[in-house]
């Protein structure tokens, strides 16, 4: 399909997509039996399938994240006009972790946030479909990427149930892998990953930028690694950061020598610096006509 082949192509050229298995993958798994028929990005773009095949189509195999699910499914998502809480993952950044991963024929892995399923098919390609367990915390959710990964002809093992706790019956695991992102890494994925396996998650702390986090398990039980570069995803549902009020006035309002923007533009590693000093601590920074404000 030309659209696989220039989707893979573009992937390729901006430095994404580096492992001749990924790139097969992709080609083996069409992202088009994973999108919703009427499909949109967080930046507005919408199109049906229904209405324009061809621009439904380009939109799918564009590198944008296309959302598919609005306020956990309470809101109609052909509104467009929601919380966004489920999506399409962008193929540049499901690409990047699943390199970061590096996953071997026969690994078993466990993919928390099954979402449409695209991820989940993907690996099974990588890894075989017995060897993926894949655990989603909406059963709705659950119950479209099951039918989305029959279509593609693929049958990971899914589970509904909260990520977080892992899926022990499965364990030990070589890799987890998350398509969804968590403030803090749950234990429980390093106790269910053999020594020397590998998790990968985006982080997203809530103090300034999120982040690619890739683990290694030690043998004594603890997870060490670093932050790789950028990654935006949905926050895992039980460690979702609280909801910004723009109307909300409490708080005690402050002036500093500081200029806020230092704090507000900080690079990534100092992102993550603060954000360890500041644990729990949630930061947001707006202009408001010559103003500019940090919200804590």
């Amino acid at each position: 399909m030309q659209r696989v082949e220039a989707l893979v192509g573009r992937l390729a050229a901006a430095g994404w997509l580096t492992q001749d298995r990924v790139r097969a993958a992709l080609h083996d798994v069409p992202r088009h039996l994973f999108a919703p028929p009427v499909a949109w990005t967080g930046d507005g773009d919408r199109v049906s399938k229904e209405s324009d095949p061809e621009g439904w189509l380009d939109l799918v195999y564009g590198d944008d994240a296309i959302i598919t699910q609005l306020d956990d499914g309470t809101t109609d998502l052909a509104t467009g006009a929601g919380r966004f809480t489920s999506s399409l993952s962008a193929s540049s950044t499901v690409v990047s972790l699943l390199e970061l991963l590096d996953v071997e024929p026969g690994h078993r892995v466990l993919d928390v946030g099954t979402g449409t399923g695209w991820t989940a098919a993907l690996l099974s390609c990588l890894v075989g479909s017995a060897n993926v367990t894949s655990v989603e915390v909406d059963p709705a959710v659950s119950a479209r990427a099951s039918a989305n990964l029959k279509r593609a002809d693929l049958a990971p093992r899914l589970i509904v149930g909260d990520g977080a706790h892992g899926w022990a019956p499965g364990a030990p695991y070589d890799r987890v892998h998350a398509t969804c992102a968590v403030a803090r890494v749950p234990y429980a994925w390093v106790e269910q990953t053999r020594p020397g396996g590998v998790i990968v998650t985006p982080y997203a702390p809530g103090f300034g930028s999120s982040h690619e986090l890739r683990l290694v398990v030690m043998p004594d039980g603890t997870a060490v690694g670093r932050f790789t570069g950028y990654a935006s995803y949905m926050l895992m549902r039980s460690q979702r950061h609280p909801e910004w009020d723009a109307s909300d006035r409490h708080g005690d309002p402050s002036t500093t020598d500081i200029d806020p923007r230092t704090i507000g533009y900080a690079p990534a590693g100092a992102d993550l610096a603060m954000g360890a000093a500041l644990p729990g601590v949630c930061a947001r920074g707006a202009h408001d006509g010559r103003a500019y404000t940090l919200r804590l």
